[in-house]
């Protein structure tokens, strides 16, 4: 099978050759990864076939990004949500916020003109020159987005939401509109231009380590309605829909499966997510892509890592169908080139369906 159908087939519920394989990976990784013998000009998921491919919606304000200041460690810059934030000067990582654009209902309102579809926003022959490739590659390419309560800290801060949520639940709402709006505004561009997509993507944390970020009543009131609005907007076009989240979300999973969405990304084992029972209560609803605690991937115990890997895989695969293998966030600069190697060899030797 190709990765397309390979994906298509996890997706909807029914048993591919074997369970396919998508992965995240931090720039430091890579950078340690090419001194270990990854080739310079070839990406970690081109040289692991990595099966799901991405083309991006910008929904933010739009600035043009601009470097604030630079030091021998760090470089600070604002960002095109217009968040001032501070990075090493060396490579990426989380990085230092240190403020954002929106203090105000005030400003919000001075601001929001500027959330309206443009097609300047995208450089088209950069896109379709991506989205021919992965086309000839036969790789699963998703519309992506960020879109809720992610995009909408990124407005306002995320301590000025959370509040928000609790007393302004009226103007939340009003931010979730316009983030919603502008992802579909920007998502009929695409289509437009003639692109196909085989599903969409959405990133959006709601959850820490202890649960989620905010209550299942508030999600259900104010979030909810927004996320079944762009869930609808990508049934329509007969795809489905992926959610990345990290922490613990186990609270929000019945509202999420109301929203529309089909498939639960990363499964996030360190803040208490578990596969099994996901799989045992919800995988009738639901496909689940990750669970795999990445920290076994860089444990001096090999045979943890072996035993990690082929019972996740055994978890996922029984449910016929449904499953995707990735790690439980991204792969962070500890694991060694040879070491993700394993990992991936591992997935081959006990990912296959009988």
């Amino acid at each position: 099978m190709t990765s397309r159908q390979r994906v298509a087939k996890a997706l909807h519920h029914e048993c591919p050759d074997r369970v396919p394989i998508h992965e995240s990976f931090w720039e430091a990784t890579e950078n340690r990864w090419r001194e270990e013998g990854l080739d310079p000009d070839v990406s970690p998921d081109d040289h692991f076939s990595t099966e799901i491919r991405m083309l991006s919606v910008d929904n933010s304000f739009g600035f043009a990004p601009e470097e604030v200041e630079r030091t021998e460690d760090w470089v600070t810059v604002r960002d095109e949500w217009g968040i001032l934030k501070r990075d090493w000067t060396d490579h990426r990582s989380t990085p230092e916020l240190l403020d954002f654009r929106i203090k105000s209902r005030a400003e919000w309102d001075e601001m929001k003109g500027r959330l309206e579809p443009d097609p300047g926003r995208v450089d088209w022959d950069t896109v379709r020159a991506q989205h021919a490739r992965w086309r000839r590659e036969s790789k699963f390419i998703c519309l992506a987005a960020i879109p809720g309560y992610e995009a909408t800290w990124r407005k306002v801060g995320p301590e000025r939401l959370l509040v928000a949520i609790a007393e302004e639940p009226d103007w939340v709402r009003e931010l979730y509109e316009y983030d919603a709006e502008m992802i579909i505004g920007m998502g009929k561009l695409y289509l437009e231009r003639g692109f196909e997509f085989d599903g969409a993507w959405l990133w959006d944390d709601l959850g820490y380590k202890n649960g989620p970020l905010f209550s299942p009543r508030a999600y259900r009131e104010q979030l909810l309605p927004y996320h079944k609005r762009l869930c609808d907007f990508v049934h329509e076009q007969g795809w489905p829909v992926i959610l990345h989240s990290c922490g613990n979300i186990t609270a929000l999973v019945p509202w999420l499966i109301e929203a529309g969405f089909d498939c639960l990304q990363a499964l996030e084992v360190k803040a208490g997510m578990d596969l099994e029972a996901l799989v045992r209560e919800y995988g009738r609803d639901l496909c689940f892509m990750g669970g795999v605690d990445v920290r076994t991937f860089f444990a001096d115990d090999q045979a943890e890592l072996e035993r990690e890997v082929s019972s996740k895989l055994e978890i996922g695969m029984s449910n016929p169908g449904g499953y995707v293998f990735h790690s439980d966030h991204s792969i962070p600069p500890q694991v060694s080139f040879e070491r993700y190697r394993r990992v991936v060899e591992l997935v081959r030797e006990h990912g296959v369906y009988l």
